[in-house]
């Protein structure tokens, strides 16, 4: 049997990365189902004063900064 529960807390929200679209894309720091935290790269809709979130991707901290890396050594950026 599958558990539906699904809780999440945002511990720190770091910022907006982009309002191009319609949804905001936000960086923040979110403990899932009472785990230790992650970086999480998502977009956000709100509607009738509810926030929920859309597709995403969450990162380790290690995983984060290697992602940092890689991007500070792409030429073309």
């Amino acid at each position: 049997m599958k558990n539906t529960n699904f809780t999440y807390e945002i511990k720190k929200h770091f910022g907006i990365v982009s309002n191009a679209s319609t949804l905001p894309l936000e960086l923040n720091l979110i403990s899932y189902n009472g785990a230790s935290p992650k970086y999480d790269l998502r977009k956000w809709r709100e509607r009738d004063g509810e926030r929920t979130m859309q597709k995403g991707i969450t990162l380790t901290q290690e995983e984060l900064r290697d992602l940092r890396d890689f991007l500070s050594s792409m030429e073309d950026l």
